[in-house]
């Protein structure tokens, strides 16, 4: 009885730890998820490629951008091509990319235009 019990402890054990592994492996192959930032262009920094955006309720972000990421002017329904130029401080921005480790959004398009 006492070595039936020691067994199925064991198999039961090893499942269990055999489906936490199979479940963590499939999460680490997921495609990181598209993220989406919007608000106030605070500051920007040409130098590291970012911009501060103050979203509601003060909270500051950083979006970082590279020659890869598309600017447009107008709105997420209606835009047309931009560029980092022209894009000011006070500007409402919308950038949609990934989060990094350290919780800045990699952009890969962003809509600015002058008020929200």
């Amino acid at each position: 009885m006492r070595v039936r019990f020691s067994g199925v402890l064991g198999l039961s054990f090893a499942v269990l730890l055999g489906l936490i592994l199979a479940f963590n492996i499939v999460a680490a192959d997921k495609p990181a998820k598209a993220a989406n930032l919007q608000g106030k262009v605070q500051m920007m920094n040409k130098d590291n490629s970012t911009i501060t955006v103050e979203q509601k309720g003060g909270l500051r972000r950083q979006v970082l951008y590279s020659g890869d990421t598309k600017f447009m002017v107008g709105s997420s329904k209606s835009n047309k091509a931009g560029s980092l130029d022209q894009v000011k401080e006070g500007n409402f921005i919308n950038c949609t990319g990934t989060y990094n480790d350290k919780t800045q959004l990699m952009a890969k398009t962003c809509v600015y235009r002058e008020a929200k």
